[in-house]
């Protein structure tokens, strides 16, 4: 169904709006890179070696998702411009609305867990540079003119949040499971059961309108 709202479908799309989904995608790719996730509860405190201690490694993976997750909560100002579709931006405004909320906990939480860092530098300059070219191959993807509009807009934004959304819940999945404070395990298996469900959630609008 088509919004009732022209001006949506009118304005310019943001080159931002790309720019803010590679981020995402590119970096919960980096962070899913890790170590895998078959540590038992008896190893937890130290389970990787290297120079990083276990907090440090866990600390690496709070800040992939603290940016992750404030960058899919800004992608709503800036989807609206091509979105045509209610259910579409029901979808997307799920998404950020939860995403914004995890960003904020995390912050909060940092008063509440002295040990818990959201600042640390994951991504190595070699990578980074990676990253950029491939933010600029997206970006013409949705630019004004020549972009993506429309259904093929739509169908290729909720592919995209769907992989960025999975992301985000192993990563929450993981960190719950590595995590020794309880609370702050309880907190991150919340976190990925949620975006488990964003997931689902996608996934069946994407078959709905896409792939029936």
């Amino acid at each position: 169904m088509n919004d009732s709202n022209p001006s949506r479908a009118r304005r310019p799309v943001l080159p931002l709006v790309a720019l803010t989904l590679v981020s995402v995608w590119l970096a919960g790719c980096a962070a899913l890179h890790g170590p895998g996730q078959g540590t038992s509860d008896a190893t937890r405190p130290s389970f990787a070696t290297g120079h990083e201690s276990a907090r440090d490694q866990l600390n690496d993976g709070y800040s992939d998702l603290y940016s992750n997750v404030k960058g899919l909560a800004q992608v709503d100002k800036f989807l609206y411009v091509k979105i045509e579709s209610d259910d579409v931006q029901r979808v997307v405004d799920d998404v950020t609305s939860y995403s914004g909320q995890l960003a904020d906990r995390l912050h909060k939480l940092t008063e509440d867990f002295p040990a818990l860092a959201l600042d640390r530098p994951t991504t190595p300059p070699l990578i980074k540079a990676a990253h950029k070219a491939e933010k600029k191959a997206l970006i013409k993807r949705f630019a004004p003119i020549v972009g993506d509009s429309g259904k093929t807009f739509e169908r290729a934004l909720l592919i995209r949040l769907l992989v960025i959304v999975d992301q985000q819940r192993y990563l929450a999945a993981t960190l719950a499971k590595r995590e020794s404070d309880p609370a702050l395990s309880k907190i991150m298996s919340g976190a990925a059961k949620r975006y488990a469900g964003l997931y689902n959630e996608i996934d069946a609008l994407l078959k709905k309108r896409f792939y029936r």
